[in-house]
């Protein structure tokens, strides 16, 4: 089938009110043109004479019979984590030729492992502007945003909600600030705050005040420089290019793609995130940053943070290592995420998406995965409701006490009216009610001790401690990276 006779009728095509997604929708429709027809089928009939139906965000894919024979290809964004319980639900609606666009390869993990028979699935890289995200003279770009020509710059880019963990950042930038005196060590993050957030919002609200107090309690002070998220491209790029890393130590449990990571690379600057869902593809460990470790407690998502604070000290003391990783950043992303490429993934898609007819009604798995997530704030879904999917998010599996283990606890904790012990972690606000032998004993895991030393192996009280594990109270002071 030649481009030019390819004709692919949408649903949900027009403009979308999230940003991110509407920068997708324009992606995909300047992919297409002009060898490949776009028809708009929102306000006509259920099909026209079209060779496949992209689905970009509608929900006749499963809400109106099936247009005859004419293939699906339904785009996904992230709803294998979002809306993972329904697409349970919802996925018999489709066949087996259908094809479905996930941008990362934990949502073809997720896709994979709901289905007995999985339709195609393809990874879909998002691209960036790799004329505008390019490495910028450090010097200047620094004097524009009000920052020491040779401080140490972490910068951090993101909706400043719990879940992207910009109070982890800081804790990060003051132990820093501790570690590298006297040299000065600065913070640039660029972000709005936000008053709500669709899953699992634990605290948007009171979040501002939140990271006030924190930056006061910190004594950050002037270390901070703020910009509210209205940079022009440009901007941003010279935003990137004056730090030294991007720190994205995101919990967003529908952390998918990010585009943060991939423009920080693109100008050069090495990366230290989390390694979950799309960064674990966009951030090569190791390469082009330092990724690190997560996985899933009762208690919501867990990271070290403490990994990234050795891995800057490390590459503060290594500049020609450093400088290997910015270089391989900038390649790597100009190699891989150019427009010009992912532009290709998604038009030879569509295009074999068209030849395929036919195929059996999608069947989809039980669940066989179960959380007591009672030490969390009510919400509605809960966080259990998405632990499957977080599962294939994370990149480690829960872990294991050993004799020779360093503990501590996940963070910071305090006393809460109801007299329970609370994680102070706005992203995922634990709480337990303990008696003193235990209370005491997570005190002295405020500084990491080894396990053998807070219980013998094989007693109650080490069992204690690995329970202390699961629910997240706890997490190994030192664990293997990605």
């Amino acid at each position: 089938m030649a481009d030019a006779e390819l004709r692919v009728g949408t649903w949900g095509f027009g403009p979308h009110p999230w940003v991110s997604v509407e920068r997708t929708r324009g992606f995909y429709a300047r992919s297409c043109a002009p060898d490949i027809a776009l028809v708009d089928l929102d306000a006509g009939p259920l099909a026209e004479d079209v060779d496949a139906i992209l689905s970009f965000a509608s929900a006749r894919w499963h809400r109106e019979p099936r247009p005859g024979d004419t293939p699906i290809v339904l785009a996904m964004h992230g709803g294998p984590v979002v809306e993972h319980a329904l697409l349970r639900e919802l996925l018999p609606k489709l066949r087996t030729s259908d094809t479905l666009l996930v941008n990362c390869r934990s949502d073809r993990a997720i896709v994979e492992g709901l289905c007995e028979q999985p339709p195609h699935v393809q990874v879909l890289p998002l691209p960036v502007d790799t004329d505008c995200f390019v490495p910028f003279e450090r010097a200047p770009c620094r004097a524009e945003f009000g920052l020491d020509p040779d401080a140490v710059v972490l910068g951090f880019v993101a909706r400043l909600v719990p879940q992207k963990n910009l109070h982890g950042f800081l804790r990060v930038v003051a132990e820093l600030r501790r570690r590298l005196a006297p040299r000065p060590v600065q913070a640039l993050v660029i972000g709005n705050f936000s008053a709500s957030y669709p899953v699992l919002d634990y605290g948007c609200r009171a979040y501002p005040d939140y990271i006030q107090e924190l930056r006061r309690r910190l004594e950050l002070g002037d270390a901070l420089r703020y910009f509210a998220a209205r940079l022009s491209d440009d901007q941003l790029a010279a935003a990137y290019s004056a730090m030294d890393f991007l720190v994205h130590p995101s919990m967003a449990i529908d952390e998918n793609f990010g585009y943060a990571p991939i423009e920080a690379m693109a100008c050069g600057t090495p990366v230290v995130a989390s390694a979950y869902g799309g960064i674990k593809d966009s951030v090569i460990h190791g390469e082009t940053g330092v990724l690190l470790s997560t996985w899933a407690s009762e208690g919501g998502i867990r990271m070290n943070l403490s990994a990234a604070v050795e891995a800057i000290v490390a590459l503060v003391d290594e500049p020609a290592r450093h400088e290997a990783l910015s270089v391989a950043a900038f390649d790597h992303v100009h190699a891989n995420y150019a427009e010009a490429r992912c532009a290709g993934v998604l038009r030879a898609t569509l295009e074999q998406a068209a030849r395929r007819r036919g195929g059996e009604a999608l069947r989809t798995r039980p669940s066989s995965v179960r959380v007591a997530d009672d030490s969390l704030p009510p919400t509605d879904p809960p966080y259990a409701a998405f632990a499957e999917a977080i599962g294939h998010y994370v990149s480690h599996p829960r872990p294991r006490l050993r004799p020779a283990s360093l503990v501590r606890r996940a963070a910071p904790t305090r006393r809460d009216d109801a007299g329970e012990l609370r994680l102070d972690d706005p992203a995922w606000p634990a709480a337990v009610r303990l008696d003193p032998e235990d209370l005491e004993l997570l005190e002295r895991c405020a500084r990491p001790v080894a396990a053998s030393e807070l219980a013998p192996p094989g007693t109650a009280a080490w069992t204690r401690l690995q329970r202390y594990l699961d629910r997240g109270l706890l997490i190994p002071a030192e664990y293997e990276q990605p």
